[in-house]
């Protein structure tokens, strides 16, 4: 049962209650009038130990419409202002936030390593090699002619660094049509 249903069945419930009471009283207020009125005196709707009926009444009447107005402001709670749901609701939804946030802050701080082990990796190396290594890195699977373009060297020159890496290890072709792909080994 939700929430706001369960909120409706408790006024229901307290509205009750509460004419049930009061129902109560008005009969009881009657059998007393009604015993005054047998015996001719007011002094009959007093006990022997000195209480009067209407006052004994009248206590089991309030505690009576109390419990009735408690229900019943329960049930306004839950009904308007109970927000456990939505609460749930947004803690299951922040709760996926942090785990996405989480996830792009572990994947950005390897990627960061990433550039920091390429970048010292790159330490050994001439400008032109740096250069050639670098657009690799940046675009795997890089077209050996589109290579010779991006780093603005010969082709000789790209192809003689290339077969030095190539013995080295440090890169991978792959032929493709008339040029190839060029690969790096080692992943930063």
């Amino acid at each position: 049962m939700n929430q706001k249903t369960l909120g409706v069945f408790l006024i229901i419930i307290s509205i009750a209650l509460a004419g049930l009471f009061y129902k109560v009283k008005m009969d009881s207020e009657e059998q007393i009038q009604a015993l005054i009125v047998a015996q001719g005196s007011q002094e009959a709707c007093f006990l022997e130990d000195g209480t009067c009926l209407h006052e004994k009444q009248n206590n089991l009447f309030f505690v009576g419409e109390g419990f009735a107005l408690l229900i019943f402001a329960l049930g306004l709670y839950l009904l308007f202002f109970d927000t456990t749901k939505e609460t749930k609701e947004l803690v299951a939804k922040q709760s996926a936030q942090n785990v996405q946030i989480a996830t792009a802050l572990r994947q950005s701080i390897e990627e960061k390593k990433k550039d920091e082990r390429f970048t010292a990796f790159l330490a050994g190396f001439s400008e032109d090699e740096k250069k050639v290594l670098e657009a690799i890195h940046e675009q795997e699977g890089i077209l050996q002619s589109t290579l010779r373009f991006r780093t603005g060297l010969t082709k000789t020159d790209v192809s003689l660094i290339l077969k030095k890496f190539e013995e080295k290890g440090y890169v991978s072709k792959k032929p493709e049509g008339n040029t190839n792909k060029i690969f790096l080994r080692k992943v930063f």
